[in-house]
Formats: structure tokens, C-alpha cells, sequence
């Protein structure tokens, strides 16, 4: 995902080096020994097993004396907060709205900053840092930058630290227990979810046995982590926002125009979208498909649609400038990815009253849309059963009107008050010394 396997590792070693060199005062870390008297001391888990049994009384008794005299310090650690992904838009997201509740002082910490301004502005209130200063590659900054969020988390005395993706707990582990802060790791996929590399199994052990809380998308990704990572912190459940673009008043006409969007990328599965039009094309010769999104993907795609014969049918804009004003356009929303922690653009569908139809994937879409009231529920990977679905709605403009009308039947959960206000319980109850429900 975000870090090359031998940067993890050298990350790994730095830390380990740098809290042997610093511990000052205390007993020297003897290495672990096994059954036969080998040392264990090239083992990550002993590594960080080391690490965060130890808290640093020192820091610990200054960190605590200067939170009682403060506000609580949450601090947002994410990759890159210039982007306009999910990830990036829920950290804008959340320091806002804890910024707004005027409980916290809120940072937002970033990697690096690959873009001159971020995708999503934040309160004025919430304080931001960038850790790469133009160190170049990531080979370049990525040592400089571990001492720095070190540096910065011990100036700072986070009360709250909050990794924005778990594949950051990595880094942040030995900061948040070298300073005496608590860590939340937020997870954006699902238990298990490998996203290219067998790097995240790694990480979603150290997670669950270092973390002080872990919060998911979903309630399958929950029981996922319950029983495969068996995790030694509370698991919470919070969902992310669906009210997160406003609506458009008055609501422009809809258009024949089945909708999906994401980046180009496989695990999109966009030829999925092509391959249904294909089906569907000589029924509902007037309805279009567009996919919204940019990627690697894109020059497959197009062959795709010429060799298909759909060059007036499937359209590929790119990025949409105004993403209230395509969902408000469309008729019907399509979601054909092989994986999702939980699909934004779907989410945002379900608030602009689109019908839905998706694959029955592993995590998100069976906790959005309730089958044949909302939306269709599909088998994965069925482009057929997809079709039908989908020529069910194109064909029928009450049953349209009829999904559209239940779209908000369970979006209380999905409202950004209820998440906000989900949040602020569990950083409330971490920041008194006690855990947030789980």
C-alpha cells in the first residue's frame, strides 16, 4: 500500500535504535531469549512487544501534567492530505467536525504533500504539519520523517493520536508510546484486505496486540477483526458519512445515465461496467454508462469500449469537477469493485436517492442497501445478474421512483451529526483515562 516492504522494516530498526539510544534513566532492554537461548532480537513483534511495554515514565508524568492544564491534543496522522481520495476526505472530515465540538485542539499530521493545496479544506482551527520538508523520494524522507513525528509528538504531548489507514501504525506505535499518547488505528479496508502487498497482515497483528482502540467501517469488518485478529483493545464501529456533498436546490432533471465511479484501477473491476453495457445495450439503446475516475487503467478501458462497439454509450470523462451535480444527473449508481472497506461514492449515491445496485461484497454494500427496497444486491463478479438488475430499473420508471423514495430509510446511522458525535464519545472517554465503548 503506502510503504515499500524493506522502508517498513528499515522503519522498524530505526525506532528499535533510536528508543535503545534515548532511554535515559532506566534499565537497559536485555534481548528475548527463546526455549533454546537464541536471540530473538531480529523478531518485530518482540521488537514492539519492547517498545510499547515501555511508556516512558519520564515524558509519561510531563505529558500528564501539561493535558490537565489543556484542552485534549488529537492529532490525525495520514499519508498525504493534499489528495482527493476517501481516505483523505474523512480526515478533513473528522478534525473538522472535532475542531467545531471546541472540545479538542486538533493537528492534522502529513507524510508528505504531494499537491500544492489539499483536495479538502479544513477548519481554521486545526493546526497542520508536514513531515517530509522536501526530502524527495520516499527512500529520502521516510528516516527524517519518523524522527520528526517522534519530535513532534513529544513537543506536541498528544493526548489522541488517530492513524487515518492502519498501514500508519507502523510508524506511529513506537512515537504514540515513546510520548505517552494513545493510539486509535483507523481502518478504511477490512481485516485481511492485502491491497497488493503482504505487508498489512503484518501490520493488522501489531495493530491488534499495540493498538489502544481500533475503529472500522462496518460491522462484518468488526467480527472479521473479533475473530481472526483477536485484538487486546476495544473494536468500535463507526460508519463514515453519506451527507458529506449537499444537495443540489432545486434538484436538476435526471438523465438516462447508469453512474459508477472510483479510480481505474482492478480492483474497480470498471470493464465490469463495459461488459454490462454490452449486455444491456440493444435493450435501452437511450441510457448511457459513465464512469467517473482517472487511473492506469484508462487506456484498457477505451480499447475495451471501441472493441465493444460502445463509443456512444460508455463514457469516460475523467475526474468529475462537480461530484454533487453527476449524482444529482443520474439515474441509477453501479458499484462493481472486488473490495471495499465502504464505498464512499456509494454512500453519496444512497444520499442523492439513487437506486443501487452492487456486488454482495465482503464489506459495505449489504450494510447500505437494504435488498429490493433501495437497491439490488448482486452475486460478485456476475455481470449477468448485474444486467438483469439493473434492466429491472432502467425499464420501469415507478420502481425507480420507488427505490429513490426509500434511499433514506436507514441513513441515520450514515449522518455526519451521528458520526461526529460517535467520535467525540470515544476520544472523550480515552481522554479521561478510560475506554470508549467498543
Amino acid at each position: 500500500m503506502f510503504l515499500p516492504d524493506f522502508l517498513v522494516f528499515f522503519s522498524f530498526g530505526l525506532c528499535y535504535n533510536l528508543y535503545q539510544s534515548r532511554s535515559r534513566g532506566g534499565a537497559k532492554i536485555a534481548p528475548a531469549k527463546t526455549a533454546d537461548n537464541s536471540s530473538e532480537d531480529t523478531s518485530i513483534i518482540p521488537i514492539f512487544h519492547r517498545f510499547c511495554n515501555h511508556r516512558g515514565a519520564e515524558n509519561g508524568a510531563a505529558a500528564e501534567k501539561e493535558r490537565s492544564d489543556l484542552k485534549p491534543k488529537i492529532a490525525l496522522l495520514i499519508g498525504d492530505r493534499t489528495k482527493g481520495g476517501g481516505t483523505e476526505r474523512m480526515c478533513a472530515f473528522l478534525a473538522n467536525a472535532l475542531a467545531r465540538s471546541g472540545r479538542f485542539a486538533v493537528f492534522v499530521v502529513s507524510l508528505q504533500e504531494s499537491q500544492p493545496r489539499p483536495a479538502f479544506g479544513l477548519e481554521k482551527e486545526v493546526r497542520t504539519f508536514c513531515l517530509s520538508h522536501g526530502d524527495g523520494s520516499r527512500r529520502a524522507f521516510l528516516p527524517a520523517a519518523l524522527l520528526r513525528l517522534l519530535r513532534l509528538c513529544r513537543r506536541e504531548r498528544f493526548s489522541v493520536l488517530i492513524d487515518v489507514d492502519v498501514v500508519l501504525d507502523v510508524l506511529s506505535l513506537p512515537c504514540a508510546r515513546l510520548s505517552g499518547a494513545k493510539l486509535v488505528s483507523w481502518e478504511h479496508f477490512y481485516f485481511g484486505e492485502r491491497l497488493g502487498t503482504p505487508l498489512r497482515p503484518l501490520i493488522h497483528r501489531l495493530t491488534c496486540r499495540f493498538s489502544d482502540h481500533i475503529v472500522v467501517l462496518t460491522e462484518a469488518d468488526r467480527a472479521l477483526y473479533l475473530k481472526e485478529g483477536k485484538p487486546r483493545c476495544p473494536v468500535t464501529m463507526i460508519r463514515n458519512p453519506a451527507d458529506f456533498l449537499p444537495l443540489p436546490d432545486p434538484m436538476p432533471p435526471r438523465e438516462k445515465v447508469v453512474l459508477a465511479c472510483g479510480g481505474l484501477v482492478p480492483r474497480k473491476r470498471m470493464e465490469h461496467v463495459i461488459e454490462i453495457a454490452a449486455l444491456l445495450h440493444d435493450r435501452f439503446p437511450d441510457w448511457r454508462f459513465r464512469i467517473l475516475g482517472e487511473g492506469p487503467e484508462r487506456p484498457r478501458l477505451e480499447a475495451l469500449v471501441r472493441e465493444r462497439g460502445l463509443s456512444g454509450t460508455v463514457e469516460l470523462p475523467g475526474f468529475a469537477g462537480d461530484m454533487a451535480a453527476a449524482y444529482a444527473g443520474a439515474s441509477l449508481f453501479l458499484l462493481t469493485s472486488s473490495s471495499e472497506g465502504i464505498a464512499m461514492v456509494l454512500l453519496e449515491s444512497k444520499y442523492f436517492r439513487l437506486p443501487l445496485v452492487s456486488y454482495d461484497i465482503l464489506c459495505g454494500p449489504n450494510e447500505v442497501i437494504l435488498d429490493g427496497v433501495n437497491g439490488f444486491l448482486v452475486s460478485p463478479g456476475s455481470t449477468e445478474e448485474a444486467a438483469e438488475k439493473l434492466a429491472l430499473l432502467m425499464g420501469d420508471d415507478d420502481l425507480r421512483r420507488r427505490f429513490s423514495a426509500h434511499a433514506w430509510d436507514n441513513l441515520e446511522p450514515f449522518r455526519s451529526e451521528t458520526i461526529a458525535r460517535q467520535w467525540e464519545e470515544l476520544l472523550s472517554g480515552l481522554t479521561a483515562g478510560k475506554e470508549g465503548q467498543a
